[in-house]
């Protein structure tokens, strides 16, 4: 997961996480990082139970549509992301979630490194978003797995 570049403060966040979400994890995110603007990775999308999950690849002209963050504080924001996405380091394996780094074009033209949530299980059965983005797709935002920390 994510010891390779513990130092990197930035997140792409392309489901129930992000702003227009509305969710309580998604204002907690927002209260607690800048926003740096909206962006596109290279992968696919997928439907999961009551929110997305993106796979990673570099090998097609397929995007994901999201929003990057610059966390306030990275070593104490992670690890509460990490638990949200059910992979922390207490939680049971297989994770559904890995955290990795993905290279996001923002809407601006730059370019920037963030971490993001990546699906590792099997996606043969879940149904395809094909337009990258999980908000226009019209689903509702996901059932929380875990309370927001006190």
């Amino acid at each position: 997961m994510g010891s390779m570049m513990p130092e990197l403060p930035y997140v792409f966040v392309y489901g129930t996480l992000r702003g227009a979400a509305g969710t309580e994890w998604s204002r907690l995110l927002t209260a607690n990082s800048r926003f740096v603007g909206a962006g596109r990775t290279r992968g696919a999308l997928f439907h999961l139970d009551g929110y997305p999950g993106m796979t990673a690849h570099t090998d097609d002209d397929t995007w994901v549509n999201g929003e990057v963050y610059l966390l306030n504080a990275p070593p104490s924001a992670l690890p509460i992301l990490d638990a949200y996405e059910g992979c922390g380091p207490g939680q049971p394996l297989p994770h559904e979630f890995e955290r990795q780094v993905v290279t996001v074009r923002l809407d601006s033209g730059q370019t920037i490194e963030a971490w993001a949530y990546i699906y590792t299980l099997e996606t043969g059965d879940k149904a395809r978003i094909t337009s990258g983005d999980y908000l226009q797709a019209g689903s509702q935002g996901r059932p929380t797995r875990a309370s927001l920390p006190s």
